[in-house]
C-alpha cells in the first residue's frame, strides 16, 4: 500500500462515553506517518468534537437513520477511499459491515464490541431485527475486537462458525500512573465517573450514599459526567436532603487529574463491558469499590484482589460495603498498591501500538486484494460471505 493507510472510525455520535473515549485517544495518538484517520459520524454532536485533532477529517452523514445510513456510508467509503473502517457500537457494527460489502469489498472492516451482547440485546429496540442484523452482518467483517476476552467468547458462542476472527485489544486509558499515596484513616471523599444514564445506576449510588452520609456526616460524593438523567438525579439528591454533600460536577475533560482529590471510587453500573473509569481510578491510586456486573469490574478487580467487589446491587448492601471499606485503611492501601499493575497494562502507548498493528494487518488484506484484481478479473468475492 502506497502512502498512509486511510483509516475510518464510525460512531453514532461523539458524546462522552467509553467507546467514544477510546476512539478519541486513538485519533490523538495514531502514527500519522502510517495512518490518515477519518472520523465518520451518524450525527455531528458530542462533547468530544471540540477535542478532535485538527488534522482529522470529519464526515457527518446526511441521512443518519437506517437503512439509508448504510447506503450513504457505502458511498462515503468509496469517495473517501477508506482502507480500513473501525466501528465501535453494536448498531454501527451492523451498518459498517453491510456498507463495506455494498461498497464492493475494498474497505476492510473491524467491528468492536464494548458491551456484553446479552445486555445489548436486552435493551435493543426491534429485537428481532437487531438479532437478524448481527447474524447476517457480523460475519461480513474482517475482524472483531474487544477489550476483554469474555466479550469475544460471548460473540463467538452467539454466531458459531460464522463468527469473524477475534482479537482482544486493550483500551487506551492510562497516560501515566500517579505516585502511590498514603490512604486517609477514613475514606470520606467518594467519587464516581460516567454518563448520567440509567445503565450507570447513579440513583443506586446516591441512595447508598445517603445511608453512608447518615453515619459519616462529613462525607461527600462527587459524580463527574453529564447526560439525560441529570434532572432526575438532582431531584433525588433534594428529596434525600443531601444538599451540597452530593455534587453532580458535569463533564470534565481531564478526569484523571481530578481523581487524586478523592479517597474512594464507587461503581454501581448495571453493566460495564470494560470499565475505563475504574482503570483511571486505579491509575490515580484511588481504591475501587464496585458492584459485580458483566463483565469488567470482576475481571479488573480480580475477584477482590485489586478492589472491593459487592455481590448485591441494592442501597443497603452498597452502603454497608462503603462503610466497611471507608474504615479499613489497610485494605484500601492494599487495593491501591495491587491495582497499579492492572492500570499499567492499559497504558495509552501500549494500547495504541496494539491497535496500530491490527490496523496494519487488516489493511494488508486490501493491498493483497488490489494486487489480485490487477492480475485477473477474479479475486475475492464478498458476496460469498453473505
Amino acid at each position: 500500500m502506497n502512502g498512509p493507510i486511510r483509516l475510518g472510525f464510525f460512531l453514532p455520535h461523539f458524546r462522552h462515553g467509553g467507546a467514544e473515549h477510546v476512539v478519541l485517544l486513538l485519533l490523538r495518538h495514531l502514527n500519522r506517518g502510517r495512518f490518515r484517520p477519518v472520523l465518520i459520524l451518524q450525527r455531528g454532536e458530542g462533547e468530544y468534537l471540540k477535542l478532535l485533532p485538527p488534522d482529522v477529517e470529519l464526515i457527518v452523514l446526511h441521512r443518519p437513520r437506517p437503512p439509508a445510513c448504510g447506503a450513504e456510508l457505502a458511498r462515503v467509503l468509496r469517495k473517501a477511499r477508506i482502507d480500513v473502517l473501525y466501528s465501535a457500537t453494536n448498531a454501527t457494527n451492523i451498518y459498517a459491515a453491510v456498507a463495506a460489502w455494498l461498497a464492493g469489498g475494498r474497505t476492510r472492516t473491524i467491528i468492536s464490541e464494548h458491551t456484553p451482547l446479552a445486555f445489548s440485546l436486552s435493551t435493543a429496540k426491534l429485537l428481532a431485527l437487531r438479532r437478524f442484523g448481527i447474524r447476517r452482518a457480523y460475519p461480513l467483517a474482517d475482524l472483531m475486537v474487544a477489550p476483554l476476552d469474555r466479550i469475544g467468547d460471548e460473540m463467538r458462542a452467539y454466531l458459531g462458525a460464522a463468527a469473524p476472527p477475534f482479537r482482544c485489544l486493550p483500551n487506551p486509558v492510562v497516560g501515566r500512573l500517579a505516585p502511590l499515596r498514603d490512604q486517609p484513616a477514613t475514606a470520606l471523599r467518594i467519587v464516581s465517573v460516567g454518563r448520567l444514564a440509567g445503565v450507570k445506576r447513579f440513583n443506586l449510588l446516591i441512595e447508598a450514599f445517603a445511608a453512608f452520609h447518615a453515619r459519616l456526616p462529613a462525607a461527600s460524593l462527587t459524580i463527574f459526567g453529564d447526560g439525560p438523567e441529570r434532572e432526575g438525579l438532582e431531584r433525588l439528591v433534594a428529596r434525600l436532603g443531601l444538599g451540597s454533600a452530593v455534587v453532580l460536577a458535569g463533564y470534565v475533560e481531564d478526569v484523571p487529574s481530578r481523581l487524586a482529590a478523592f479517597d474512594l471510587f464507587v461503581c454501581t453500573s448495571e453493566r460495564e463491558g470494560f470499565g475505563n473509569a475504574i482503570v483511571e481510578a486505579m491509575a490515580a491510586s484511588v481504591p475501587v469499590l464496585s458492584v459485580d456486573c458483566p463483565f469488567g469490574p470482576r475481571l479488573l478487580l480480580q475477584n477482590g484482589r485489586t478492589g472491593h467487589l459487592i455481590a448485591e446491587a441494592d442501597p443497603d448492601s452498597v452502603a454497608r460495603a462503603m462503610t466497611e471499606i471507608a474504615a479499613d485503611q489497610p485494605a484500601r492501601q492494599r487495593y491501591a498498591r495491587a491495582a497499579r499493575d492492572i492500570a499499567a497494562s492499559f497504558s495509552v502507548a501500549g494500547a495504541v501500538a496494539a491497535h496500530e498493528q491490527v490496523f496494519a494487518e487488516v489493511a494488508a488484506k486490501t493491498s493483497a486484494m488490489s494486487r489480485q484484481e490487477g492480475e485477473s478479473d477474479g479475486g475475492y468475492d464478498r458476496n460469498s460471505r453473505v
